[in-house]
């Protein structure tokens, strides 16, 4: 879509037109390249004249956020959540058949707004409707501010993601507590490599821009520099978010572990009494068991119930004096 300097406004552009706009600099042009064809992918070159690396970053997928600066424009990699992506597509050895995040290459000229993805982004397509309702709005203030748009809606993106990944980690920390079942605290665990992944990428979003308002590059003039610290708070608040659910995840394994270090010193303790209790019977039975002829009771009619009554006392008087002690 185009909005030329007289206010008029064209869509659905051939090869021509952008061209012919892109060679006269007139108004602002947006063009969009959505699973781009290799003949649209031609076009990075022959019509806007980018550089070969950056038109080689466009068709590799990357994981990391990034900026170059050229002469006239500059090339920005940005991730965004990836909307077919759901926690629950994870498998058992961690592998997603989606990746939580997305890239969305954006090339900033002083007229012009080049953006190249390949999966399905709702967020860029609302945001192009809007600019068809109201171009004057979304493509009047120019590249700078379209750019700020585009960010600022795929930043906002993240949230969704973050109260996901809280909700999450509440729902962990209470199954944690109540079922205390190792293959739970895997997942937990797993929750937590997510969490702290995402938190690197917010980072590194966070000096990305922040090293954009330092290079004051002719593209991104001074006036729109508050709307992009603006970002970089959204991003401050996701990463403080991010913070948040580590922490929860964090004490749910520590409470998680108390419970089993509690379970198991209840189970040393009941053990521990029920073999100290049974030790008079281990050694008067053994004592018994010895090859002697005179041992007291031994040719009494009632001697095997006069033994066991005295084992029997004995080990109440044990259970006694351990009581006695608090000691269970």
């Amino acid at each position: 879509m185009h909005l030329a300097a007289d206010g008029g406004f064209r869509q659905n552009l051939n090869e021509e037109q952008l061209r012919e706009i892109v060679k006269k600099g007139d108004g602002l042009l947006w063009v969009d390249f959505a699973k781009p064809t290799p003949d649209e992918v031609f076009q990075l070159d022959e019509i806007f004249g980018f550089h070969p690396l950056a038109i080689e970053d466009c068709q590799h997928t990357s994981k990391f956020p990034k900026l170059d600066e050229f002469a006239n424009y500059i090339f920005i990699v940005w991730l965004v959540p990836n909307p077919k992506y759901s926690p629950q597509m994870e498998t058992q050895d961690g592998e997603a058949t989606e990746e939580p995040v997305q890239e969305i290459d954006i090339f900033v000229g002083p007229h012009y707004v080049v953006t190249y993805h390949t999966g399905p982004l709702p967020f860029l397509q609302g945001l192009m409707d809007r600019g068809r309702r109201d171009h004057k709005r979304v493509l009047g203030r120019g590249s700078a501010f379209l750019t700020h748009d585009i960010l600022d809606a795929g930043v906002d993106q993240f949230f969704v993601m973050v109260e996901k990944f809280q909700d999450e980690a509440e729902e962990s920390e209470v199954r944690l507590q109540e079922k205390q079942d190792l293959e739970l605290l895997q997942g937990v665990l797993d929750l937590k490599r997510r969490i702290l992944s995402l938190r690197r990428q917010m980072n590194d979003h966070r000096e990305l821009l922040q090293r954009l308002l330092r290079d004051n590059h002719s593209v991104v003039p001074q006036k729109s520099h508050a709307y992009f610290r603006n970002i970089v708070d959204h991003l401050n608040r996701i990463v403080g978010d991010l913070d948040v659910c580590r922490d929860t995840i964090d004490h749910a394994r520590e409470v998680f572990l108390a419970l089993l270090d509690a379970r198991a010193n209840q189970i040393m303790k009941v053990l521990t009494v029920l073999f100290t209790v049974s030790l008079p019977f281990t050694v008067l039975t053994g004592w018994y068991g010895m090859n002697f002829e005179n041992l007291p009771f031994k040719l009494e009619a009632y001697g095997a119930y006069a033994l066991t009554g005295v084992m029997l006392s004995i080990s109440g008087s044990i259970i006694w004096w351990m009581r006695g002690k608090k000691w269970f």
